[in-house]
C-alpha cells in the first residue's frame, strides 16, 4: 500500500470520514510519507489557475486533516490549516472534530503550541461591515477555540478571537440555540466584548436584550455592562456605538449610576443617537441632583453649538433650576437665565 496515494484518493474522492479513519491509523512512516508529498503535490495543483484552487478550496477538509495528522511540528499544522485555500472548510464543526480526534495523541505542550499559533494567526476579513456579512464569522476561530478549551489553556482576550466568539454565538442563536446564556466563554470575554473593534457586526438586537436580561436576572454583573458601555461611548468610532447605546437603554441605570462627566464629555462630537441618549441620561441625572452647576454650563456650551435643533432645548427645560450655569458670555444683562442669548445660537433658532 502506498500510504500517499491512498490518502490523495480519499482526498480527491471528498471521502473524509474514510480519510479520517486512515489517518488515525496511520504509522509514523506512513505520516511522514504524506507530509513529504503533500506540499509538493499542493504548489503542482495550484499552477492550475482558478478552477485548480476553487477544486482545492473544495476538498480543504480532506487535505486539512492530512496536514494535521502527518506534519510533525506545531507551527507547519498552524501553517498548512492557514493556507489560503484552506481556512475556511465547508462545515467548520465537522472539520474541529474530526482534526481534534486526529490530534489527540499529540503531547499536551505540542496541542497547546498549536492552540497558540492559531488564535495568533486568527485573522477577521476585511472589507468593512458588507464583507463581515458576507462571510458570518472568523475562518479558523471553531479550532482555535476548541484547542484552547480542550488543552486547558486561558481563553485570549485577542481581538479577533473575541470577534470570532460573538459570531459563533451570533449564528447558534441565529439556527435556535442558546445565544449568550449558558456560553462557557461568556464570563471570560464578557469584558472584551465592549473593547473589541469590529464585535458590532454580529451584535444583534436579540443578542443586546438577552444580556440585559441576563442582567437583570443577576447571571451577569451588571456594573461590568454599565461600565463596558460608558468606556464604548468614549473610545469607539461611530459605527460601533449604536447596539451598546441599546444595550444602555435596556439596562437603564439609576440616576447614581450614571457616569455623568463623561456624558458631558461626550456631547461636543457625539454621534446624534449618542448625544440624545447624554442628554436623556444628564436630565435624570440633574433631576436627582446629580449635575452640578458647572457641568450643566458645559453641557449647555456644547449643545448651542451642535447642528441638531432638538437637542438644546431639551436641556434647557432643566434651566430655571441652574440660572448661574448659562454660559457667562451668553448672559443677559436683565436674565440671569439667560433665555436672551438663546435667539443668537444656531441650535435655538426657530425656538425663540
Amino acid at each position: 500500500m502506498n500510504p500517499w496515494q491512498e490518502v490523495l484518493d480519499r482526498i480527491e474522492e471528498g471521502d473524509d470520514e474514510g480519510l479520517a479513519a486512515f489517518l488515525d491509523d496511520l504509522g509514523d512512516l506512513g505520516r511522514r510519507a504524506v507530509a513529504t508529498r503533500l506540499p509538493g503535490h499542493m504548489t503542482e495543483e495550484l499552477l492550475g489557475g482558478f478552477m485548480a484552487r476553487q477544486e482545492i478550496e473544495d476538498l480543504a477538509p480532506g487535505f486539512r486533516m492530512a496536514g494535521a495528522a502527518c506534519f510533525p511540528e506545531a507551527r507547519q499544522v498552524a501553517a498548512w490549516l492557514n493556507r489560503r485555500e484552506l481556512r475556511a472548510p465547508r462545515d467548520p464543526e465537522d472539520d474541529t472534530e474530526r482534526i481534534l480526534t486526529l490530534l489527540r495523541r499529540r503531547p499536551l505542550e505540542w496541542r497547546r503550541d498549536l492552540a497558540a499559533r492559531l488564535v495568533e494567526r486568527l485573522r477577521p476579513p476585511t472589507g468593512g461591515r458588507r464583507r463581515w456579512r458576507r462571510v458570518e464569522g472568523v475562518p479558523g476561530w471553531d479550532l482555535a477555540a476548541a484547542l484552547v478549551s480542550s488543552t486547558g489553556l486561558e481563553p485570549p482576550d485577542d481581538d479577533t478571537f473575541v470577534i470570532g466568539w460573538v459570531w459563533q454565538v451570533a449564528l447558534r442563536a441565529r439556527w435556535g440555540g442558546r445565544g449568550f446564556d449558558g456560553d462557557p466563554l461568556l464570563e471570560t470575554l464578557l469584558p472584551r466584548l465592549f473593547q473589541a473593534p469590529g464585535v458590532t457586526v454580529p451584535l444583534s438586537a436579540s443578542l443586546i436584550h438577552e444580556l440585559a436580561a441576563l442582567a437583570g436576572q443577576g447571571r451577569v454583573p451588571r456594573r461590568t455592562l454599565i461600565d463596558g458601555c460608558a468606556g464604548r461611548f468614549l473610545t469607539a468610532g461611530p459605527e460601533e456605538v449604536s447596539p451598546f447605546v441599546t444595550l444602555w437603554r435596556a439596562l437603564r441605570p439609576e440616576p447614581e449610576e450614571i457616569p455623568v462627566l463623561d456624558f458631558v464629555r461626550l456631547l461636543p462630537a457625539a454621534t446624534l443617537p449618542l448625544a440624545e441618549l447624554a442628554v436623556e441620561e444628564l436630565r435624570r441625572a440633574e433631576a436627582a441632583g446629580l449635575l452640578n452647576t458647572e457641568l450643566f454650563a458645559e453641557a449647555v456650551s456644547a449643545l448651542a453649538y451642535r447642528a441638531e435643533k432638538k437637542l438644546l432645548p431639551a436641556t434647557v427645560q432643566t434651566s430655571a433650576r441652574h440660572p448661574a450655569g448659562w454660559p457667562r458670555m451668553f448672559r443677559h444683562r436683565d436674565s440671569p437665565a439667560g433665555p436672551a442669548w438663546l435667539t443668537h445660537v444656531p441650535a435655538m433658532r426657530g425656538w425663540c
